[in-house]
């Protein structure tokens, strides 16, 4: 599995409650062809063990749904030298086809810096939305491998 990580020791904090107007959404959809195997049981494993999100906000199986809260740093910036960061809420919906992840309340800021949340007029939408598609694209790819099954051996 592909890991999103941070590589964080101590997280920048970012006020808990957006401001007004920050409710701009960005809204992927991913479907599988054939059924996709214990999607929700691998969407935990994925986020718990390669997401570590900094706050869970709901995981309930029964309706396919996991809510977490992620601040990590900006993974297209981090080879030109540029320390950003990214925290974003994202909301995963699951079903036996079909992934949707809605990030929302998204901002980014440099070390130190205040954060920006996204709008639709943001000059930096584009490059934000390239890293909201990785994770959205990991998580989905990670869903179609198929799980290893041990066999008892006699």
């Amino acid at each position: 599995m592909s890991e999103i990580d941070d590589g964080l020791d101590d997280k920048n904090e970012v006020s808990m409650a957006p401001p007004p107007g920050s409710d701009y959404e960005v809204a992927f959809s991913h479907h599988s062809e054939g059924p996709l195997e214990s999607p929700f049981e691998k969407a935990a494993h994925w986020m718990s063990v390669g997401v570590r999100p900094d706050q869970v906000f709901l995981t309930d199986e029964r309706m396919g749904v996991i809510n977490f809260r992620k601040v990590m740093r900006d993974p297209l910036l981090i080879q030109a030298g540029v320390e950003r960061f990214i925290d974003f809420r994202c909301s995963l919906t699951l079903s036996d086809t079909d992934v949707d992840a809605v990030f929302s309340s998204v901002c980014y800021y440099e070390k130190d810096g205040e954060p920006a949340y996204i709008n639709a007029y943001d000059p930096e939408l584009s490059s934000i939305r390239d890293v909201l598609s990785m994770v959205s694209n990991n998580l989905f790819e990670y869903l179609q491998k198929p799980l290893l099954h041990r066999h008892n051996e006699d």
